[in-house]
């Protein structure tokens, strides 16, 4: 079994170069391995699976960004999150479609990450179920 590392510069912006051969070691099947601090090896396909996507945005050039679960997020970020405005965000929670809280002694809310990527996946699964019900009827004869 071949060993590729991957080690992030200071700026966590890696050489185009090793990213390219992270990526091509991860499509092939390569078994991503954390070594925890008490030297037991812990190895997941979900950890393969979501580094492979990190590398590809990553080496696109795209933005990654990692976030606790528990980590809590303005409603305008939250919005950046899922793609939509801060007022929709503030209308979302104003109906109990996201939960939210208020800071303390304020008119400010926040909003756990779990929660807003939660809605997110419920809302891509809503947008695939329509989907799929119009491309059914529109390969069934229905005028579109």
């Amino acid at each position: 079994m071949s060993k590729t590392t991957f080690v992030p510069v200071a700026s966590f912006r890696a050489p185009k170069a090793q990213l390219d051969r992270l990526r091509r070691a991860l499509d092939v099947g390569a078994e991503v391995v954390i070594e925890r601090p008490d030297c037991e090896r812990v190895s997941s396909r979900e950890l393969s699976r979501f580094l492979a996507t990190t590398v590809s945005e990553v080496a696109s050039g795209d933005e990654v960004v990692l976030l606790r679960g528990e980590s809590e997020v303005s409603p305008a970020e939250a919005g950046e999150l899922l793609g939509l405005s801060r007022q929709y965000v503030d209308r979302l929670i104003d109906i109990g479609e996201l939960p939210a809280r208020r800071l303390p002694s304020s008119r400010h809310r926040r909003l756990r990450v779990a929660d807003v990527v939660s809605f997110g996946a419920r809302r891509d699964e809503r947008r695939r179920l329509i989907s799929d019900v119009v491309n059914a009827l529109v390969d069934g004869g229905a005028e579109y």
